[in-house]
């Protein structure tokens, strides 16, 4: 066993493992093409073209284009050369069966090879820019200012990073020059496939960003330890604090120092330190613990730790204890964000065991070692003189460079997940910034060279500027002249650069291979977070909530160890230089490469997310938005036990619970405090998230706003809450990614937002946002909403939601609460004409809607069944769309219950739109909306069960 107070040096750049169980392949088995190829020369040739880029040899602007209605592509890149389809099938080439394994269909197309720079994540997600519009650098592009003793302003970088390159095999497309790359591959494919890395020699005194690293058939446990001590060190996001002696009723945890077998379970106080277990179910053979949790119990050992909690067999499972394991799952939020870190099998199930701890193998890392090709390289890195035109570095002709992007044009891609749909500009910022450029006499960008100045010195710069100004002065010169005579510029130029290196910086070739006259080529393998979205463990209910609600996570998938905690996402494969990728603070990492994937799932593709962010606690919008991710993510996953569809998911509902007023009512979000304008949320925040959820769904015919799937129904849960339902649920037809907002104190600002289309869903959590916050909200005359009382089926027990009523203790997951609507308003018909406008649908009464349906109905079934009685949509909602001012009516469809006396059950939902110039004049009076609309008044109450 390894104790937690081994001694080993504190470092992420680990050596490979001693002894690698897979050999090295054979690198005279080559075929002719491979032959042919020099792959140093095309690393040293990949990364004279990226480096230059960045020092502004070239230009190389990135862009996304296309050709007529071809493909959208990526381009510039650096081409290798094309396999054809020679890698679809086994082949005696070793080079050709190392590639073959790098694709996941070698069979389906041909392929070409092309080198990338591992720092470009400006290709994931656009750039930000700060308040003022200027680029927000990365941690290796600040630089630090000084004058020197002649008064001469010095510059450095802070610190000294190189970059890297490495290849990957592309799809060849029609349509797609050699040197482009499909639009949205870097987030799907490139993922799946991963990369290949040549392996360097170790340099002295030069960090690189991204290195390659070597792994073997066992796990590198001081790897592991030190991504833990790390985090406990620097991330503050991800500790639990737990006073000390805290009990919690029925808390056991396994004694790993003893036996595995029940004397090994203890009862243990909830502060103590444990780590905590997240795995499939399997039903063992009796009285063996399965082959994972004994994995699990090493693992604890090995990462220094005693105590270890698996709910199998810490939560007592018989019925006499009923009551203590309703109250543990009541706490699944305390236990696993109360854990060290939690150990997640995301390979197999509980008989599996976690691959590369013990006996349990997990899948061998692809490498190859070749002679080196390079007649020039003299057992170093490949050298050659750089040519002057951006044509002939891409590793093409120019004849083919231009042949080949002819009748190309730029192509914006809106979904791309770094263009934020919203985005809150900070007014007050600019303001202040006008202010300064006025009372000091000098332009937006000298003020931004004495920010820059200011912040090196740690000194606010209106300081800053008064210090230099009184120098000035005592020269007779103003401080713009200064500001020239210090600098030796008569013009500040503007930061613009991307991913920008200055020309003062030494330029570093790529380190000499690891062995003298061999190249050796390293896969990072499938990147781990697309090996556990595959897994059987992500598509288990419970499972979801666990791997949430834990702040830090050591995951093992097939091939290799993935770390994920609240601040920091790294794996075994993949050697990062942290100083350079973490936030100044460095309490967290900074908007680079891949992110985590246990936050909440906000994607308009089926990708994962570059650029780790963070969210604001303080800003409710944001927080309705995780949920909403959370709950869309969370149905998407099988229960085993219907009636565990809200208890799997009360861990994360518990998370976002807040005493200000959030909090998850039966699974729907509601704002409990009040808007700010001091009216209280409850009705209309309730009654909004009852019609928000749909669905996914098909549309019924191309074109068509009418989207209807088959869900069967869960009967001990009521219809009108997605856990009533099975299936995926989402919560708007148009995902986006959290407002993009630097200062979320500004007290001046606004809203910038990507205008939908005329009948574009937003997100709900938008009127969250837009009612809570400071600086922007809605009135209460420009929202309407139906009053609605949630009760039990007996009426003992009751509530009207509305005003301030409490209802923190509201809503007992386990009983089947109703909503009662006393005199609903609802639509007089469902006739659906055919649109006058081009490319429009149906309207109804002149007005644009969108129906939903979670039951297969026809529109003429639609139709029919509210012209008998048998259905019924009753308004439930109407505002205006925050940020963007046209309105929309919400209705929910319901269906009469078979042998229930008024009773309804939730099958559906309508969306009617309005122009802003209606809005605006329907809601002149009260009763304005209501008459304008094709609804009317029923006397009667209706019931949803």
């Amino acid at each position: 066993m390894a104790s937690s107070t081994s001694s080993f040096e504190f470092t992420f750049r680990c050596p490979p493992p001693a002894n690698l169980t897979n050999q090295l392949s054979n690198p005279d088995d080559l075929c002719d093409e491979c032959a042919k190829l020099d792959l140093d020369q095309s690393f040293t040739a990949a990364f004279d073209l990226y480096e230059g880029t960045r020092r502004g040899k070239y230009n190389r602007p990135f862009t996304s284009c296309r050709k007529d209605w071809g493909p959208v592509y990526l381009k510039d890149f650096y081409y290798v050369c094309s396999f054809g389809t020679r890698l679809s099938s086994p082949s005696k080439c070793s080079l050709c069966t190392f590639f073959r394994k790098m694709v996941t269909h070698p069979s389906q197309g041909s392929y070409k090879l092309l080198a990338f720079c591992s720092s470009e994540s400006y290709l994931f997600e656009p750039r930000k820019k700060d308040a003022r519009g200027q680029f927000v650098r990365r941690p290796w592009e600040e630089r630090r200012q000084w004058q020197n003793e002649n008064g001469k302003l010095m510059t450095e970088m802070v610190m000294d990073l190189e970059h890297n390159v490495f290849m990957a095999l592309v799809p060849e497309v029609q349509g797609i020059p050699k040197t482009g790359v499909p639009l949205r591959w870097f987030e799907t494919m490139l993922p799946e496939n991963g990369c290949v890395y040549r392996v360097g020699a170790v340099e002295r005194g030069v960090d690189r960003l991204v290195l390659p690293r070597e792994i073997g058939a066992q796990i590198n446990w001081n790897l592991a330890r030190s991504w833990l001590s790390r985090c406990r060190c620097k991330h503050t996001a991800c500790v639990k604090m737990k006073p000390v002696g805290e009990e919690l009723r029925g808390f056991k945890v396994i004694n790993c120092w003893k036996t595995p077998g029940p004397d090994a379970i203890e009862a243990r106080p909830w502060s103590e330190r444990y780590v905590a277990l997240s795995y499939v179910w399997e039903y063992p053979v009796a009285g063996k613990w399965p082959q994972t949790i004994l994995d699990a119990v090493e693992a604890t050992k090995r990462m220094g730790e005693r105590y270890l909690w698996v709910d199998r067999l810490c939560i007592d499972q018989s019925e006499a204890a009923a009551d203590e394991r309703k109250f543990l799952i009541g706490k699944m939020d305390a236990i696993y964000e109360g854990a060290e870190f939690t150990i997640v099998c995301a390979a197999g199930d509980g008989t599996t065991g976690l691959p590369g701890v013990g006996s349990t193998t997990r899948k061998p890392q692809s490498r190859i070692e070749l002679s080196q090709r390079s007649a020039k390289a003299k057992g170093k890195t490949a050298v050659r003189e750089v040519p002057d035109s951006i044509k002939d570095l891409c590793g093409v002709t120019e004849e083919e460079y231009e042949s080949e992007c002819a009748g190309e044009s730029g192509w914006m891609d809106t979904m791309r997940f770094g263009l934020r749909g919203q985005m809150a500009m900070d007014l007050t910022v600019l303001l202040e910034d006008q202010r300064l450029e006025k009372d000091f006499g000098i332009d937006k960008n000298e003020l931004l060279f004495f920010r820059d100045f200011a912040k090196d010195l740690g000194t606010p710069v209106e300081q800053l500027l008064q210090k230099f100004s009184l120098v000035a002065e005592k020269e007779g010169i103003s401080l713009k002249a200064f500001c020239q005579k210090v600098t030796g510029m008569e013009k500040m130029p503007a930061y613009e650069g991307m991913d920008a290196t200055p020309d003062f910086k030494p330029q570093k070739p790529l380190p000499a291979n690891v062995i003298e006259r061999r190249l050796r080529l390293v896969s990072t393998m499938q990147e781990p977070r697309v090996s556990i979205q595959k897994s059987k463990w992500s598509t288990r209910g419970w499972t979801y909530q666990e791997g949430v609600l834990s702040n830090r996570r050591l995951v093992f998938t097939p091939e290799q160890v993935y770390w994920e905690c609240n601040a920091m996402a790294v794996c075994e494969t993949v050697n990062m230089s942290f100083k350079a990728v973490e936030h100044s603070s460095g309490h967290q990492m900074a908007d680079y490469m891949l992110s985590g994937i246990f936050q909440e799932d906000l994607h308009n593709e089926e990708e994962l997310q570059y650029g780790f962010h963070s969210s604001d606690k303080g800003d409710v919008g944001d927080q309705v938005l995780q949920l909403d991710g959370h709950i869309e993510a969370f149905t998407s996953r099988d229960l085993t036990k219907e009636e565990d569809s809200l208890k799997a998911f009360l861990g994360v509902a518990a998370r976002y619970r807040t005493d200000a007023g959030l909090l998850v009512l039966m699974g729907l979000p509601v704002w409990t405090g009040p808007f700010s304008d001091d009216a209280p949320g409850l009705q209309y925040t309730f009654a909004l998230s009852l019609c928000s959820w749909t669905h996914v769904a098909q549309r019924v015919d191309e074109g068509a706003e009418m989207y209807v799937t088959d869900r069967p129904c869960r009967r001990q849960f009521p219809s009108w809450t997605w856990a009533g339902w099975q299936g995926r649920v989402e919560f708007c037809s148009e995902k986006q990614a959290q407002t993009h907002q630097d200062d979320a104190g500004a007290d001046f600002f606004m809203i910038v937002k990507v205008l939908p289309g005329p009948d574009a869903d937003p997100p709900h959590s938008d009127f969250f946002k837009a009612m809570t916050s400071k600086g922007y909200h809605l009135k209460a005359k420009e929202t309407w909403s139906a009053e609605i009382v949630l009760h039990n089926a007996d009426n003992t027990e009751a509530t009207l939601l509305t005003g301030w009523a409490p209802v923190w203790n509201t809503g007992d997951p386990y009983t089947k609460w109703l909503l009662t609507i006393p005199k609903p308003i609802i639509l007089r018909h469902m006739h659906l004409m055919e649109s006058v406008y081009e490319g429009e649908w149906r309207r109804l009464m002149g007005k644009v809607v969108k129906v939903h349906l979670s039951v297969p109905l026809s529109e003429q079934e639609l139709r029919e069944g509210h012209k008998t009685g048998d259905l019924v949509s009753v308004l439930l909602f109407a505002s205006t769309v925050p940020f963007v001012w046209n309105g929309i009516a919400r209705f929910l469809i319901l269906r009469k219950e078979t042998g229930q006396q008024n009773r309804w059950e939730r099958i559906g939902r309508l969306n009617m739109w309005l122009t802003e110039d209606e809005w605006n004049e329907y809601t002149k009076k009260a009763s304005g909306l209501i008459s304008a609309l094709p609804v009317k008044t029923l006397d009667e109450s209706i019931t949803i069960s």
